[in-house]
């Protein structure tokens, strides 16, 4: 890499966590180019250099943040240990909230701000085809599992998952093992018994 890729690739970097930074203050919808120049210490041409727009900084931030939670966590548990194997859905989701955690910081400005809709909408598409396919997988390992409607039972488990992740992201006192055992405990124990109804 040459002395001007090093420049744009670190231009780049300082642009995006100046954003991010001012979301997190202001809220997107509030953040200004004038406002990214100067936290990120680049002239306003530096910036138009880069990115066309603010919502193609923003569209860019948000598809790395995607492209790292949409991956299916049995092919993340495969990529983390590619001589090992995931003996459950413990392993691959322990091992999908690890590669989550290198990027809480942005994951929880992003998930914290209106704008985030879009995020929102992309993870959700993203569990739910993760989970329709455990389930289906299921299906046919157990003649029992036809109780429920399967897209009922894998927007159910969606939220679950959605749920415990934005939780997980936002406090420190449980790890990547602690929050996939907590999910997977209220996924296989089932809701009414979690919640000591039964």
């Amino acid at each position: 890499m040459n002395q001007a890729d090093l420049r744009v690739v670190r231009s780049k970097k300082m642009i995006k966590e100046a954003f991010l930074e001012l979301i997190a203050e202001k809220g997107y919808k509030n953040v200004t180019i004038k406002d990214i120049a100067e936290r990120a210490m680049v002239n306003r041409k530096t910036f138009y250099n880069r990115y066309e727009s603010i919502d193609a900084l923003f569209h860019e931030i948000l598809n790395e943040t995607t492209k790292l939670i949409l991956i299916n966590p049995a092919q993340a548990c495969r990529q983390a240990d590619p001589n090992g194997s995931c003996v459950d859905l413990y392993d691959e989701i322990r091992t999908f909230l690890t590669n989550l955690s290198s990027n809480k910081r942005t994951l929880n400005i992003l998930f914290n701000d209106i704008s985030s809709f879009e995020l929102n909408r992309q993870i959700e598409r993203g569990v739910q085809s993760y989970v329709l396919e455990r389930l289906a997988d299921s299906r046919q390992n157990s003649f029992s599992a036809n109780k429920y409607p399967i897209k009922l039972l894998a927007c159910l488990i969606t939220s679950v998952f959605i749920v415990v992740i934005r939780w997980w992201l936002i406090q420190e006192d449980y790890s990547e093992e602690d929050a996939a055992r907590i999910l997977v405990d209220i996924i296989s124990d089932g809701f009414i018994q979690s919640l000591g109804l039964n």
